[in-house]
């Protein structure tokens, strides 16, 4: 504890990953049910699942992108927001 990091806030990669995957889903949600009031395709809503299936996957070969959970997340939000996009117009 003496290198200023919190013992207690630790978590692994792929708990922060799927936290990202969760928040994004229950946004995109929210954003569909109650502030655009559209019903998109199954498929549309469950695409932000994707990227964490494939990181999922990544980590039985840990190669390098495995190691930064930074890109998922980032890969997370960005296909989160492109869902939303087309309906906001």
């Amino acid at each position: 504890m003496g290198d200023g990091e919190a013992d207690f806030m630790r978590i692994n990669n792929q708990a922060k990953v799927g936290l990202v995957t969760v928040v994004c889903l229950l946004c995109q949600g929210y954003i569909f049910s109650f502030i655009l009031r559209v019903e998109p395709h199954p498929l549309i809503a469950f695409l932000p699942l994707l990227p964490y299936i494939a990181y999922i996957y990544a980590r039985a070969s840990r190669t390098w992108y495995f190691n930064r959970p930074l890109y998922w997340m980032s890969a997370i939000i960005a296909i989160t927001s492109l869902d939303i996009m087309p309906f906001v117009v």
